[in-house]
């Protein structure tokens, strides 16, 4: 009799691992150079608030669990023929339509970077300039956005510069005065601005609650993987298994009220 309830008390802690184990399936990650989220280091060594996330969620999976960098047009290709699972991007309605998504793992924001010498304060004042932008990307559907909102204010639209990268490029141009605004994401600004020891920008933030999730390919992965993985990705966050990287780079978990959930695609 002692054995059984032993043998019970077992599985009762044993339960939720058991459960998520049967959609537990291998998973590839792949994300792009997008600095502090995603990149390699100068020992090609895959870091970033992001990469560590899900590294240490694969130390938690059931089954073989991998996470690469690569460049955005590969990592594009290999997600969209199934060959990884699972992407990094920006979660946005259009996106939601054709795939599932992971309950936010970071949330952040867009905004314009001009010289002090302009300091723009509002989006009317870019009105006419010209804007560069990393894209295609979120970060350029974010822009539309804003363009969408000066021709309702009936003001004359802004031009854009598209670069493939949003790397250091956008910003060396800024500086040379190529363009008015850089439209991008706070944290990578920032980021390529102090390693360019840029000190001489403005910011103006324009879209807030930018989610940033893995995205996993409709065709390719189940619903209830994608719940098994969300299940276990908010357990490590609420055993506080993921504080560490979060304080690391000086970030702090996404909260979106699960209520919303369904009609983002995040299944749950």
């Amino acid at each position: 009799m002692k054995h059984y309830q032993i043998l019970l008390i077992s599985l009762f802690f044993l339960a939720p691992t058991l459960a998520n184990s049967a959609h537990a399936v291998p998973l590839k990650f792949v994300f792009h150079d997008f600095a502090p989220f995603s990149y390699q280091d100068e020992n090609e060594k895959p870091v970033g608030i992001l990469v560590e996330l899900a590294q240490r969620f694969c130390q938690e999976w059931l089954e073989p669990c991998s996470v690469s960098v690569l460049p955005n047009r590969r990592a594009k290709h290999l997600f969209a023929a199934g060959e990884v699972q699972g992407i990094f991007l920006g979660w946005n309605p259009e996106r939601a339509t054709s795939m599932w998504f992971s309950i936010p793992m970071v949330e952040t924001e867009y905004g314009f970077y001009s010289l002090h010498k302009l300091s723009f304060s509002s989006l009317t004042q870019l009105s006419g300039r010209t804007v560069g932008v990393y894209g295609p990307s979120n970060t350029y559907t974010s822009l539309m956005l804003q363009q969408q909102k000066l021709s309702q204010l009936n003001y004359e639209k802004f031009k854009t510069a598209i670069y493939p990268q949003g790397d250091e490029l956008p910003l060396k141009m800024l500086n040379k005065r190529r363009f008015s605004a850089y439209y991008v994401n706070k944290e990578v600004g920032r980021y390529y601005a102090e390693k360019l020891g840029l000190n001489n920008l403005n910011y103006l933030s324009t879209h807030k609650h930018i989610y940033y999730c893995v995205a996993f390919n409709m065709e390719h992965t189940s619903a209830e993987t994608v719940k098994t993985f969300n299940h276990e990705f908010q357990r490590l966050l609420n055993q506080g298994k993921l504080a560490d990287i979060y304080q690391k780079w000086q970030m702090e978990p996404a909260y979106l009220d699960p209520i919303m959930y369904p009609e983002m695609n995040m299944p749950y």
